[in-house]
């Protein structure tokens, strides 16, 4: 069992429609049958009930939690209405995953066949986007402006030193040769701690305002792109970092659909904490030795070892 909910009147959207309105669309049950022979697939009763409650929480402004066994075929189920709505509104509609298997599903297979299948019917192809968090995209900046760190040489041996590096420089070079800047589009891919090198945090990040790359920026042409699409697929720990956030993370929206939302809970969960152990504050205070005087370094050593006593 996997459970999906629907939610409406999330972020109100204050800059109107993204995209086009289309007026006179056939009903959701319509489309579905569309999708569903366009591929290959056979009607299933529990995804048209599906559909149908989706496509009414929509329409009606409810909320709606569904609990569908394996083989409803869900996807299309919340796709279909989902699209027919924002082709029909010009609003963009938020699904959230847990999963980068289920995201990538989704952009990757889903959405693309799906797009193509209702084409005719719809009147315009739909169009879709994946966004992430700001850490999954190479960071401009840390790259050209000199800022990737050095791994400490006390906490790594020299295979994994020369290993980082390589990386390091394949990922430099990358920056010339993709469009999108996602690590999961670099294969094979690199340790996170070759990544970390070349991305950052949202807090670590400077901000469009103050960043002379921004308008180069991978993540923030992601988040453009997003604001002009029907269907934004997203997970859950953006979703929530949207919501916590007092400016807007995801494109602005009045429907949010959350797949597999058994897991919602402590995604927010782990989006809204924050662990300090005595390993990290050692790991900070090396970092910090080239800015700071040894005896502060010796001193914040000093109180992680202290913290690590106490716990």
């Amino acid at each position: 069992m996997t459970d999906l909910s629907v939610a409406n009147a999330a972020k109100p959207d204050a800059s109107g429609p993204t995209t086009s309105r289309a007026t006179g669309l056939p009903p959701v049950t319509a489309l579905l049958d569309t999708a569903v022979t366009a591929l290959s697939g056979k009607r299933r009763d529990g995804q048209v009930r599906m559909a149908s409650a989706v496509a009414n929480a929509i329409d009606t402004g409810q909320h709606l939690a569904v609990q569908a066994g394996t083989g409803t075929g869900k996807s299309l189920a919340y796709l279909v209405p989902a699209i027919r709505h924002a082709v029909e509104s010009g609003d963009t509609v938020v699904v959230s995953t847990a999963t980068i298997a289920l995201q990538r599903q989704l952009v990757e297979r889903d959405l693309p066949r799906l797009s193509k299948a209702l084409k005719g019917a719809l009147g315009r192809e739909p169009t879709f986007a994946i966004l992430k968090g700001r850490g999954n995209y190479l960071c401009l900046n840390k790259i050209h402006a000199g800022t990737v760190e050095e791994p400490d040489t006390e906490l790594f041996d020299a295979f994994e030193l020369s290993r980082t590096g390589r990386e390091v420089t394949r990922l430099r070079e990358w920056v010339s040769d993709t469009d999108t800047g996602d690590r999961d589009d670099l294969s094979p891919g690199v340790t996170d701690r070759s990544w970390r090198q070349v991305s950052v945090t949202s807090r670590e990040c400077l901000g469009a305002s103050n960043c002379s790359y921004a308008e180069d920026c991978f993540a923030e042409r992601a988040r453009r792109k997003s604001g002009q699409v029907d269907v934004v697929v997203t997970n859950h720990a953006l979703l929530a970092i949207d919501a916590m956030s007092p400016a807007n993370v995801l494109p602005d929206h009045h429907v949010v659909i959350v797949d597999e939302a058994h897991d919602l809970v402590d995604r927010i969960t782990s989006v809204s904490t924050s662990d300090l152990s005595a390993a990290s504050i050692t790991v900070a205070a090396r970092r910090c030795g080239k800015l700071i005087d040894e005896e502060t370094v010796d001193a914040l050593i000093g109180a992680g070892e202290q913290l690590g006593d106490m716990l």
